[in-house]
């Protein structure tokens, strides 16, 4: 094709276009998400455990604590053997991530009321916002306080697992 000028002008195929602007946008999202997730965006707070910490590897229906405050557990299962009102903090530790948990008994329900607040935290990327779920008492034997949460069944022991302790 000859312009005016009598020089050659070659057109940019329109594949070559789309496929250009798609990468661009692609960096620019990334880029957009790097900025949010470093930036100082500050997440809601985490309820305060009135009954103390405890610590696992793992939540669920078979959850071994390896540590916990002095007199967390007894006062967690105390209080939801009575519905009283209570709170306590187990950290889901993972090697740089983890979640952190707070069971919130709420008395004066029909039922005793168990609220699950949890915030999952990165070494590298801070924390996430607070999100709630309610879950069920199931029971409250000498292993434990058991309940549903969503679709999860979860054990909160009566006692740290002195095998998993030892590990610590």
């Amino acid at each position: 094709m000859q312009g005016n000028s009598g020089r050659r002008v070659r057109r940019v195929p329109a594949a070559f276009v789309v496929i250009i602007t798609s990468v661009f946008v692609v960096v620019i999202a990334g880029v957009g998400l790097a900025v949010w997730r470093i930036s100082d965006h500050r997440p809601v707070a985490l309820q305060r455990a009135t009954c103390g910490w405890a610590i696992t590897r793992f939540l669920n229906s078979d959850t071994q604590l390896f540590r916990a405050a002095p007199g967390a557990l007894t006062c967690f299962v105390k209080a939801a053997r009575a519905c009283k009102s209570a709170s306590i903090e187990v950290t889901e530790m993972g090697v740089d991530t983890g979640t952190v948990y707070v069971f919130i008994i709420e008395p004066g329900q029909p039922s005793c009321r168990v609220l699950e607040q949890r915030q999952y935290y990165s070494a590298n990327f801070g924390h996430s916002a607070v999100s709630t779920l309610q879950c069920r008492r199931i029971a409250v034997t000498h292993r434990g306080v058991t309940l549903t949460c969503g679709r999860r069944v979860v054990l909160l022991p009566a006692k740290v697992d002195l095998r998993t302790a030892a590990l610590w």
